[in-house]
């Protein structure tokens, strides 16, 4: 099996990992339109609120972006301020990708850190929310899992980029 082959199958299996991660934030989403539709309806029609509906969204929203990002930046959906491009030039977007990817990954690095403390701390303590005891651990492990992805795909653009320079036009 080719390097090439090899790279293509870890390539998939990463694309793999990102689209389920998505499918699990669309998902999220789903269920979280139902839960406030309901909500709603219960609330103004029956005069029933779900109790803890709010920390089940608010929980929800923590899912629905952490494990969205990155698939979104992995297929570059996200949104790209290109106010410089002009005056930078080809070579200063590509010297300022590559800062921004570098710093990006030192950031998530860290942030993916601390939040993994958190989420130990959280199930080491039994730290839950005060209505439903949801326990936290679940949305700081969801941070990590997706700041980690996003810092892997951040690295593989950067490797792309510094592996491209006659073919970058991003």
């Amino acid at each position: 099996m080719s390097d090439f082959d090899k790279q293509k199958g870890a390539r998939s299996i990463f694309e793999r990992i990102l689209e389920g991660t998505a499918l699990l934030s669309g998902i999220t989403m789903i269920a979280m339109m139902l839960l406030v539709t309901i909500s709603v309806f219960f609330r103004y029609t029956l005069n029933q609120p779900i109790l803890g509906s709010q920390e089940l969204v608010q929980m929800g929203m923590v899912l629905v972006v952490m494990l969205a990002m990155p698939y979104t930046a992995y297929h570059s959906l996200h949104i790209r301020v290109d106010i410089f491009d002009k005056l930078l030039g080809r070579v200063g977007r590509y010297v300022c990708d590559i800062i921004a990817r570098a710093l990006g990954i030192g950031v998530l690095v860290i942030l993916v850190n601390k939040a993994w403390d958190k989420a130990l701390d959280a199930h080491e303590y039994e730290d839950v929310s005060n209505m439903l005891q949801l326990p936290f651990w679940v949305a700081y492990a969801a941070i990590s899992i997706g700041m980690a992805c996003y810092a892997l795909v951040l690295a593989y653009q950067l490797y792309r980029q510094l592996g491209n320079w006659s073919g970058y036009d991003e």
